[in-house]
């Protein structure tokens, strides 16, 4: 049975990572990024998150940039509740599964 070109897939065909989980993932790939800059350069420019999120994210669909500002706001919660977080590290689908089950 062929499925050529009518976009159809076989039940086992692995499905493509959800949208908001990308978002969420970009978020904690942001942050490794941002925090390899802080410890190279000894500064952080706000205005850096902003054009992140303005450029890169404000252009993805809704749920991809659900994702990322729900990792975000995980991430300042946490860090504000003292916890020390490394990106590296972080499970962000699983803080973000836990900040969203308890609303």
């Amino acid at each position: 049975m062929q499925f050529a070109s009518s976009g159809h897939r076989p039940a086992s065909y692995p499905s493509p990572p959800k949208l908001y989980e990308a978002g969420a993932l970009a978020l904690r790939r942001f942050l490794q990024q941002t925090r390899q800059s802080v410890y190279r350069n000894r500064e952080f420019h706000p205005a850096l998150l902003r054009e992140h999120v303005d450029y890169n994210v404000g252009l993805l669909p809704l749920d991809y940039r659900a994702g990322f500002m729900d990792a975000l706001g995980a991430y300042v919660l946490l860090t504000l509740e003292g916890c020390q977080l490394d990106p590296q590290d972080w499970d962000v689908l699983a803080a973000v599964k836990q900040r969203t089950t308890q609303r």
